[in-house]
């Protein structure tokens, strides 16, 4: 962030301009910053000067949200929204807190409060500094402005006014779009400007906004105002807050609320790939940081739309929606505020309304004791055997696409279009004039025989750590069509479901095919010298691979030790980033259960889930 002692404004004899964007925290804090700095006799701003009254009222209010609503010629309703993030609002409530004038001077009409034209996103002004931006944009004005264009009939309006005050006042700081500034402050070495008659508007209503409202319709959302509020007071350094670091740690703490109300867990993959989504996502739009919409797009893409809505709430939460002078509330969409608008909608996934863990239980359960099932008979619960065999099956293919991509080249093109046009490569040489094509190259040697997926490294050498995932099993597969499989996951007595029924959660396993070969890779001592148990799966899956390729999924790839000892035995591991993967399908594999006996698979799906 620029930090600069004395703030931007332009300056016209005693008149102070400070151009600025609606509704943009970065300027809103300029304004504070000039403020302070001049600490001017009045203020003036781009707002209707019909509503003024209503403008002051509403300014004399923040940081609780306002409403201005007037009627329009057409009887249709424009309404204002009063924020404390509005660079227009920001003036007139500095003004009004150290007792200072405060003037709207611009005409009233029709039109939208919002001025349509194309900018920069403001999240550089916090980078660059307002100065650098503004004369940025004003080059680049210079270069389409038509010099014998006339001034518009409301700069012409608002430099009579701003004249008028200043032979009232000696100091004035003038707010204004950064569209108008240059040329009202030029208008007003003029020394007749035309009359214009009174507006015939009837009264505006003032009025407060509804939690549900607010949460719809703010331009920014209710965390970042929030943030904006705690650095307000002096201007310190650290205002206006970081966009980019209240984005990060909206995501980290929407992690915390999303692992409490769902029971999945939010890995450091889900926070990477969705911070690269929405950094990609607003960087496509022009944009240098993401809106809400973006933010909460990027958060469903990439996690599920659970955590979108855990996002949503955190983000659009406002505490300082008190109305303590009662007044009416109103109950306005997004339409009714800023007109056509992209709806965000989450299809939460949840049970069942008429469903719970205790429909499915026997009548006669006074005599069930939920105790932990025996560790000399367990087994598995079958249909979530189906399941992740499947996956493993899943696995195999996207680990062999994955390596033939490989093995895929670009080549010019001569006699064939073999696997189609390479579009980039095409380009990228079109000097050469030449037309590039893909081709696969010959298929890969070998077939995937063992999967490993790590959903979490458990530290285990560290002593000081305390495990997450204590309990180590090797599972001998039943029949031909199941693989052996070892993991590590909790406590088979940690969550006791049912009668010898208890629910695990992996941190790891692997699984290997053919069954019936499998020994208890914990206690073998030919893996004493792996680091983690995500490394005693993984070299395990290496001996007991009767194929050459091995499928790895975890967040970070193995490290150089590991492929050495695969290449040493003739072996390759393909490692495929867990973040690749659909989240939703991996919490429904995570979770599983443990039987006591086979006995229980009878009563089994009474108590699971």
């Amino acid at each position: 962030m620029i930090q600069n002692t004395i703030p931007f404004f332009l300056t016209k004899e005693n008149i102070y301009a400070v151009p600025v964007l609606r509704y943009t925290p970065e300027t809103a804090a300029e304004v504070r910053k000039a403020f302070l700095y001049l600490n001017p006799d009045c203020v003036a701003v781009e707002l209707p000067d019909t509503l003024e009254l209503q403008f002051l009222h509403a300014s004399s209010r923040l940081p609780d949200i306002t409403v201005v609503t007037e009627e329009k010629t057409d009887g249709s309703s424009l309404h204002y929204l009063c924020e404390p993030c509005d660079p227009m609002f920001e003036a007139l409530r500095s003004a009004l807190e150290r007792g200072v004038i405060g003037k709207c001077i611009a005409q009233d009409f029709d039109d939208a409060p919002l001025h349509n034209e194309l900018f920069p996103d403001p999240y550089s002004i916090f980078r660059v500094g307002l100065e650098k931006y503004y004369r940025t944009y004003e080059r680049q004005q210079s270069g389409v402005k038509n010099p014998d264009e006339k001034p518009s009939q409301s700069n012409l309006y608002m430099a009579k006014k701003l004249k008028e005050l200043s032979f009232s006042y000696n100091r004035i700081l003038f707010i204004s779009c950064m569209s108008n500034t240059a040329q009202i402050l030029d208008l007003i070495d003029q020394k007749a400007f035309p009359v214009y008659p009174p507006s015939g508007r009837t009264p505006a209503k003032v009025s407060g906004l509804t939690e549900e409202s607010y949460r719809e319709t703010a331009a920014e959302f209710g965390r970042f105002t929030q943030e904006y509020e705690k650095g307000r007071g002096e201007a310190s350094i650290n205002f206006p807050p970081d966009k980019q670091k209240v984005i990060l740690d909206l995501y980290k703490e929407g992690g915390v609320k999303y692992e409490k109300s769902t029971g999945n867990s939010f890995l450091g993959y889900h926070l990477r790939n969705t911070m690269k989504f929405v950094r990609n996502y607003a960087l496509i739009s022009g944009m240098l940081m993401p809106d809400l919409y973006k933010m909460l797009s990027a958060a469903k893409g990439c996690v599920d739309h659970n955590y979108a809505y855990e996002v949503w709430l955190l983000a659009t939460d406002y505490p300082f929606l008190k109305n303590i002078d009662n007044l009416p509330l109103l109950n306005l969409t997004v339409e009714d505020v800023w007109g056509k608008s992209k709806i965000m909608r989450f299809h939460m996934k949840q049970p069942g309304r008429k469903k719970n863990q205790f429909s499915k239980r026997k009548k006669d359960n006074a005599t069930i004791r939920f105790e932990p099932p025996s560790p000399f008979g367990i087994c598995s619960y079958p249909p979530e055997d189906i399941s992740i065999e499947n996956f493993g099956r899943f696995l195999k293919k996207k680990a062999t696409q994955l390596l033939n991509e490989e093995g895929a080249r670009t080549i010019p093109f001569s006699t064939s279009i073999e696997d189609g046009l390479d579009i980039r490569e095409t380009i990228r040489h079109r000097y050469e004039k030449k037309i590039y094509v893909k081709t696969s190259g010959k298929p890969h040697r070998g077939s995937i025989g063992s999967v490993v997926i790590i959903f979490h490294d458990d530290h285990s050498e560290n002593a000081e750590a305390k495990e997450k995932y204590p309990w180590r099993i090797t599972w001998i597969g039943e029949h031909s069509q199941e693989s052996d499989m070892a993991f590590y996951a909790t406590h088979m007595s940690q969550n006791i479901v049912g009668p010898g029924i208890s629910r695990c959660e992996y941190g790891g396993f692997m699984m290997s095919y053919p069954p019936r070969r499998m020994q208890d890779i914990w206690n073998d001592p030919d893996y004493r010298e792996c680091r983690t148990k995500s490394e005693v799966l993984l070299m395990a899956a290496i001996d007991y691979s009767v194929n050459r390729l091995i499928a790895y999924v975890a967040e970070k790839p193995p490290r150089g030790f590991m492929k050495s000892f695969a290449a040493r035995y003739g072996k390759k591991i393909i490692f495929i980033p867990l973040g690749q993967l659909s989240p939703v399908t991996l919490n429904k594999l995570r979770t599983f259960h443990v039987l006591g006996n086979r006995d229980k698979r009878k009563i089994a799906d009474e108590y699971i889930f």
